[in-house]
């Protein structure tokens, strides 16, 4: 199962928000298919991701100093330029405005194939998220995704997020709201 082989990737290599994501898939989404995970991970389809999380891969992935190597040059030089002025953001001030970059280059806004396409392309942002072309399971969902309008991976999507909806609801005084999603809940 797809699940057992992310321990396979060193924690290392990982940034934290990756972390985040390793967690539940790891140990949330126990029983799902690798389908399912596959297309649970389609969510990076849409929405930014900060640079701050992806800089390792771009300047230092590993701890090497250089670039993680399974990037194609034309595709790290694009991310390099994106993310160029969070640097100058994070030197000038810790309120300065975080640049921000779409999940996906081509069309961040639209829930369709595109991330599928992108992971074919080795255009995946993330290194969890082009992980998943790492294994011949998942890389023939994905190509499997890829090759519609999204019709499919939109299908698969709602079923699998009403599956992961039923695991460990939390009611009443057991559970937490948070406010803001990117503070912790004791945080207000």
């Amino acid at each position: 199962m797809f699940v057992q082989e992310w321990y396979l990737v060193p924690m290392y290599l990982l940034l934290l928000q990756e972390m985040a994501f390793f967690w539940l898939v790891a140990h949330s989404i126990q029983g799902f298919s690798d389908r399912e995970t596959v297309a649970l991970l389609g969510a990076h389809n849409i929405g930014k991701i900060g640079c701050e999380f992806i800089d390792s891969r771009l300047n230092n992935f590993t701890g090497t100093g250089q670039p993680d190597p399974a990037l194609p040059p034309d595709f790290l030089n694009e991310m390099r330029l994106k993310c160029q002025d969070n640097t100058r953001n994070a030197d000038a001030s810790p309120l300065a405005p975080r640049v921000r970059m779409s999940s996906s280059i081509s069309s961040g806004a639209v829930f369709d194939s595109h991330y599928y396409q992108n992971l074919l392309r080795v255009r995946g942002i993330l290194f969890s998220d082009q992980q998943l072309m790492a294994n011949k399971r998942t890389a023939r969902v994905v190509a499997a995704y890829a090759s519609d309008d999204g019709s499919a991976f939109r299908m698969d999507f709602a079923r699998a997020m009403t599956k992961m909806s039923g695991l460990s609801v939390l009611t009443g005084s057991q559970g937490q709201v948070r406010l803001d999603c990117s503070l912790p809940v004791n945080s207000y």
